[in-house]
């Protein structure tokens, strides 16, 4: 059927109805599917060529038509509909995936044309996890309630601004007019909303975080606000659920946007820092969040973060300052608890840690921040086993989060199941993240069999070791002060069994600030170098910077 742009349709499938002049689609008990903006994009463009099959460049094309995205995008947005509409990939009831092809609405679509009157204009938000629509679109009936009572208060509030201004005889010709004035409204409600989704630290939310953020710059370009909260999604998106390696560089571009826009924001500066931060430029990082403190001294997330920072850099009085200084600005801010907790981990402060940690989890039951530093709590004290059992149910809960399944993978490493490591490796290796495919081959490498015996090394290990420390050592070379690079490439070259670089990589991360003793003594990797009375030395060095850092 040949669709005329001009009027809207109806599609009629399985049990749901799409209907576009009202932007819903409702299922036969009445009830109303909440979609997210890109998802009820999507599902149009699967409807509109209904029975075809849609491939992946045309569906990109029509649901991301004025930003540059890649499959794996769609795929994260085609998961995310599925998730909605409870439709399952193995088992299809509305998506058909057409494997090298694209892909399909599975049940048969049946249209109707709407002919609908002439809509009323309103301001329409973005509420419940909908995102604003484009030009020409439509939205939800509830959407044009809202903005019909948002138009009539701003009218109400536009006419008595009027008579107060001709009371008192001002003249101000510049003075914006009430488009203005709503368009203003619509861009702060998109700007608010995407901070609020943010916020909730969950990928899901993150991404729509993202979609409003890239609304609001969309409406107003010179928005520095929204291209820093735009920075900061992309950095979370990198930081806590696995997002590709380019969204590194996408964080920074977004953060020096919105300084340029507005040299006096501290938000720009925060989300800078934060960026620098996920490049493993952690000085830079620090005095980014510094320069952000300077614009606003009360910033509480410029100051958990900092608590982040220097706790990595292993600066742990500077950390649980940073924390404190945090919690007295925002008592509630969750992640700001998990910060603290992390720092007192790595003071071996143990009872306080895991008090904080709780408070943390009550206050977001869901924070997989907060979870994840839990799982750290077990392995810092060297209860692998625990850590093992941990992050078992954690990965079984939540499976599409590898940073568990990775977890799990090093729990197993400290175990000795070489075997265990070796197949969550594989799994790793064969995702879609490129950071996971990294840290999968580097324990792979780590878990071999023969990894105690150098000189029965096959010609795929010895590449796959070349490889991964001509990647570490190429950060390094590029400005990363990450401690836990150095520590990766002592771990390489301990494999490898030469000693002396692994102590000349050990002794630069322990500089750096990598102070987790147990994590050194307890690793079955630097065995060789246990029978060196060097080794105990560079523990004891870790020993004196904790005792000197304790708390008084």
């Amino acid at each position: 059927m040949l669709r005329d742009d001009s009027i809207n349709y109806q599609y009629q499938f399985a049990n749901l109805t799409l209907n576009t002049q009202l932007g819903t689609v409702i299922n036969t008990q009445g009830e109303e599917v909440l979609l997210p903006h890109l998802s009820y994009q999507l599902l149009c463009a699967l409807c509109e060529a209904a029975p075809a099959i849609v491939s992946q460049q045309s569906l990109i094309e029509k649901v991301w038509p004025n930003n540059v995205v890649g499959d794996e995008t769609l795929k994260q947005r085609i998961k995310l509909l599925r998730k909605s509409l409870n439709d399952n990939a193995s088992a299809p009831t509305y998506i058909e995936a057409i494997r090298g092809r694209g892909y399909r609405i599975l049940p048969s679509v049946e249209v109707t044309p709407l002919h609908s009157s002439n809509p009323s204009v309103a301001l329409n938000l973005a509420t419940d996890g909908h995102l604003p629509l484009r030009q020409g679109e439509n939205y939800p009936t509830y959407w044009k309630l809202t903005s019909l009572v948002l138009f009539t208060c701003l009218l109400l509030f536009s006419c008595i601004a009027i008579l107060v201004s001709s009371n008192h005889h001002l003249s101000q010709p510049n003075q914006d007019s009430l488009v203005d004035v709503m368009a203003n409204s619509l861009d702060n409600e998109l700007y608010q909303k995407g901070l609020e989704y943010y916020h909730r630290y969950r990928q899901e939310d993150n991404r729509l975080a993202i979609d409003l953020f890239l609304a609001a710059i969309e409406r107003d370009p010179n928005m520095a606000r929204a291209y820093a909260g735009l920075s900061d999604a992309y950095s979370q998106g990198v930081f806590q659920f696995n997002a590709p390696s380019h969204w590194q560089q996408l964080a920074i571009d977004a953060a020096y946007k919105s300084i340029a826009l507005a040299p006096n924001l501290a938000q720009g500066y925060k989300s800078l820092g934060l960026a620098y931060y996920n490049r493993g430029w952690l000085t830079k990082a620090v005095n980014a969040n510094l320069k952000a403190l300077q614009k606003t001294p009360n910033y509480s997330e410029a100051m958990s973060n900092l608590s982040f920072i220097y706790r990595e850099l292993g600066q742990l009085k500077q950390s649980l300052n940073w924390a404190n200084k945090a919690l007295k600005a925002n008592p509630k801010n969750s992640v700001s608890m998990v910060h603290k907790a992390q720092t007192l981990t790595a003071l071996g402060q143990y009872s306080q840690a895991r008090n904080t940690l709780d408070r943390a989890l009550l206050l977001q039951p869901d924070s997989l921040l907060a979870k994840e530093a839990l799982g750290h709590w077990y392995l810092h004290q060297g209860e692998f086993t625990q850590a093992w059992q941990y992050y078992q149910a954690l990965n079984n809960q939540y499976p599409e989060q590898l940073m568990f399944l990775e977890r799990l993978a090093q729990s197993a490493l400290y175990l000795d199941k070489r075997s265990q490591t070796l197949s969550i490796a594989a799994q790793l290796i064969a995702s879609d993240d490129s950071n996971m495919q990294e840290q999968g081959l580097l324990l792979q490498y780590l878990a071999s069999d023969n990894s105690l015996n150098p000189s029965q090394l096959n010609k795929s290990q010895l590449s796959n070791s070349r490889q991964l420390i001509q990647l570490y050592q190429q950060r390094l070379s590029k400005g990363s002060d990450r401690p836990s690079d150095s520590y990766t490439l002592a771990l390489i070259y301990s494999k490898m069994g030469k000693e002396e670089q692994a102590y000349r990589y050990l002794i630069q991360a322990i500089n750096q600030g990598w102070l987790a003793s147990t994590l050194i003594e307890r690793h079955p990797i630097f065995a060789p170098l246990k029978q060196q009375a060097s080794l105990m030395q560079l523990i004891g060095e870790i020993e004196t910077q904790l005792t000197l850092q304790q708390l008084r």
